[in-house]
């Protein structure tokens, strides 16, 4: 069996996978698990609380053989960051046959396996990938103060600003005031102050599922928003694409990528390959995908997407409140 874990900004998302029969056994979800973002306790607690999940909904236990594979952000960002998270994944599963990647690599796997190409991933933060020659390079990724443009944090930031210029009267309208208040549950004023002090990324792209309900009503401050989004996007795409002469694999994933059609074909009608888009917690399947190959199974892209849509099937199980805290929506 493989035990596959996504660990982000937002979420935990574990897999356990049997490679016999090629099913996914259980799903595990749990709160963000990026230990630069949060405190390693908060990480550590949720990615043993989405492992808790797998143990008691499939009956595994420590003695059954399971190979272990983590994607994690802030994995490779440096040296101190990557000894921090590898010792605290092993002080969590006690053991030293893990096999810890930064979360992209595992996020590249799932979308385009082992084939160059591109993968752009607008999650809470943004970061881009392509592989060229078997050689995966990064672009972006400078966090979400100088960067993560196209994101749920900065879809989040947008809306705030428009808060902030509808408050002093330079924008129409009082919409996305009560938007933010609304999602924070204090007054406006507050909520500015309370980000200021703690600057919570996660916060933030919480409210961007919010921002994509508005546009798809038509409310045109919450639209331009989104479209500079997908905007964003096809442009890091394009950047990418210049590496090759020929489309290679591209894919777009994401938890923004739950907006659908209003930004998926924004993006598409500005890139000139075809596109493969992805939600968020499909990159655990990533994690399935290094698992099998190391078994010497060949995994195509039929197999990866009946992998994922048993993935899509098992989401829909979970209650409204796990989900909204674990996935944004």
């Amino acid at each position: 069996m493989i035990l596959s874990i996504d660990g982000g900004a937002t979420k935990t998302c574990a897999l356990l996978f049997d490679e016999g029969s090629m099913k996914l056994l259980s799903v595990g979800l749990a709160g963000p698990s990026n230990f630069t973002a949060v405190p390693e306790t908060t990480a550590s607690e949720n990615i043993r609380s989405a492992i808790k999940q797998i143990e008691n909904k499939s009956g595994i236990s420590k003695s059954d053989k399971v190979r272990i594979i983590i994607g994690l952000a802030g994995i490779g960002d440096s040296t101190g960051a990557t000894e921090r998270g590898e010792k605290m994944l092993r002080s969590i599963f006690q053991r030293e046959d893990l096999r810890i990647e930064n979360d992209g690599l595992v996020a590249y796997r799932m979308s385009n396996m082992f084939s160059d190409g591109v993968v752009f991933a607008p999650g809470t933060g943004s970061v881009g990938m392509f592989q060229k020659d078997g050689k995966i390079k990064r672009i972006g990724g400078w966090g979400w103060f100088a960067g993560d443009e196209g994101s749920a944090s900065w879809i989040g930031k947008e809306a705030i600003r428009t808060a902030e210029r509808q408050m002093d009267g330079i924008l129409e309208g009082t919409d996305f005031v009560d938007l933010v208040s609304g999602h924070f549950g204090e007054d406006f004023k507050e909520v500015v102050g309370s980000l200021e002090r703690d600057r919570s990324k996660r916060k933030v792209a919480l409210l961007s599922p919010k921002v994509v309900e508005m546009a798809r009503n038509g409310e045109k401050y919450a639209m331009e928003i989104i479209n500079n989004a997908a905007d964003y996007d096809a442009m890091i795409v394009n950047s990418m694409l210049k590496f090759f002469d020929e489309c290679p694999e591209v894919s777009v994933l994401g938890g923004t990528m739950i907006a659908g059609s209003i930004i998926r074909e924004r993006i598409s009608s500005s890139v000139r390959c075809k596109i493969k888009f992805f939600n968020g917690y499909h990159v655990a399947v990533g994690g399935i995908v290094l698992g099998l190959n190391e078994q010497g199974t060949a995994i195509n892209n039929a197999m990866r997407d009946g992998i994922i849509k048993q993935l899509d099937e098992t989401i829909k199980n979970f209650d409204h409140e796990t989900r909204v805290n674990s996935l944004g929506y």
